[in-house]
């Protein structure tokens, strides 16, 4: 009865030691305590190399599109209801990008044309369109520093519209080449005795030749009444010169 039990102790035994054996094992394998992951996150492979960079697998983004011809510029153009600076200066970005860029294939215009005389017209009426576009933007952020009306208590803060009407003329300035750029378009355009079909376009190209939309002169009468308005200014801070400075007391 005794060896009987002995030999079931050294089974038992034998049992227990399998089981215990492989978390022996594992306590014995160096664990590394590093952060520092085993994947190579370096995404400056070779693409022709032994190795591909994981976001080579995964699109950029779906349906990714990428402008490339003058006209894709011009669909990007667009001005919210509500809009500020930044989407007028972001118009203005694409589309004097787009002046540089070549047009589609003929068959890939913006409308039909049926000849090589109606695709130059249709070239040189782009042109007149995106300048009148970038002159009109120009004139937007100018009215954004410019007042309409100067009243007596604006003059609290002579020193700010100071500054304002500078940068208003500048922008205004800005504006002036791009409405002689769309002028002489339009009078080429008017040599080609063809009528496309982009209403908005030829309705600008003729009031221009007619003289009915002459922003030249509209420039010219917003330069003229802001000058007087900065010599108003101009005569308030030189009466009151203490108050050539911020005005931070009448800011909420």
């Amino acid at each position: 009865m005794r060896g009987k039990t002995e030999s079931t102790l050294l089974y038992l035994g034998f049992i227990l030691l399998l089981i215990l054996r492989p978390f022996a094992e594992a306590q014995s394998i160096p664990v590394s305590i590093s952060t520092e992951t085993d994947i190579d996150y370096n995404y400056e492979y070779e693409k022709n190399g032994p190795y591909t960079k994981f976001s080579d697998w995964v699109p950029y983004k779906l349906h990714k599109w990428e402008p490339k011809f003058l006209e894709d510029y011009y669909e990007m153009y667009g001005l919210k209801l509500h809009y500020k600076e930044n989407e007028l200066r972001r118009n203005i970005f694409f589309l004097k990008a787009g002046l540089k860029k070549r047009f589609r294939h003929p068959r890939n215009a913006l409308c039909p044309v049926k000849n090589e005389e109606e695709y130059h017209k249709y070239r040189l009426l782009m042109f007149m369109h995106i300048n009148l576009q970038i002159m009109r933007s120009y004139m937007r952020i100018a009215s954004q520093f410019d007042k309409r009306h100067l009243y007596f208590y604006n003059l609290d803060f002579a020193h700010e519209l100071k500054q304002s009407f500078e940068v208003a003329d500048g922008f205004y300035k800005e504006a002036v080449p791009y409405w002689e750029a769309a002028r002489k378009y339009a009078d080429e355009a008017s040599e080609i005795d063809y009528d496309l079909d982009l209403g908005t376009m030829e309705s600008e190209r003729y009031e221009i030749i007619i003289g009915k939309l002459d922003f030249g002169q509209i420039i010219s009468d917003h330069r003229s009444k802001l000058t007087k308005k900065r010599e108003v200014v101009g005569e308030y801070l030189a009466k009151y010169p203490e108050a050539d400075k911020p005005n931070l007391d009448q800011i909420p």
